[in-house]
């Protein structure tokens, strides 16, 4: 029989917190007409500080598919979908590295710019109501658990 471990419980909590908030990302996505995993990458092209890649280092140039693959922990290829789709929505610009031709670097479009300001307020307010309650210590004490969970997932067993 399955005993109550704490662990699991807070595990299956925070599965379910990862799915509502899934939900919500996907009904706010397809109201702009992009998948959520598009989202996300016009937030990483536009150096959303918020995103954790971002925090500590200083980029200047503008990303190439490969670094969002990355910071997303997607493949390339699966990237590179989502970039054809945004290109086409004429979201962003694909220009080649000046440094290296292969290469190609990512900007935003006006209409991709204009696309996360309009967005900007909704998504102020929508974070403001998830977090109504919790005191700027306790979020940054939450920035710090999470992150050091990551931490264990990302160097922990793969294996069950």
């Amino acid at each position: 029989m399955i005993k109550k471990r704490l662990e699991e419980s807070l595990l299956l909590r925070m599965i379910l917190v990862g799915d509502r908030l899934k939900k919500r990302r996907d009904i706010i996505s397809q109201k702009i007409g992009i998948s959520t995993q598009q989202w996300l990458i016009l937030l990483h092209i536009a150096k959303d500080p918020n995103i954790p890649f971002f925090e500590n280092d200083d980029h200047k140039k503008d990303l190439m598919p490969n670094e969002i693959a990355s910071t997303l922990g997607t493949t390339r290829p699966n990237v590179t979908v989502m970039i054809n789709g945004l290109l086409e929505k004429g979201l962003i610009n694909e220009e080649q590295d000046p440094d290296d031709k292969r290469r190609k670097r990512l900007s935003l479009t006006d209409s991709g710019l204009g696309l996360l300001q309009g967005l900007q307020e909704k998504r102020e307010k929508l974070n403001s109501e998830l977090f109504a309650g919790f005191s700027p210590e306790e979020m940054e004490k939450m920035i710090g658990f999470i992150e050091k969970f990551i931490v264990n997932i990302e160097n922990g067993p793969h294996e069950v």
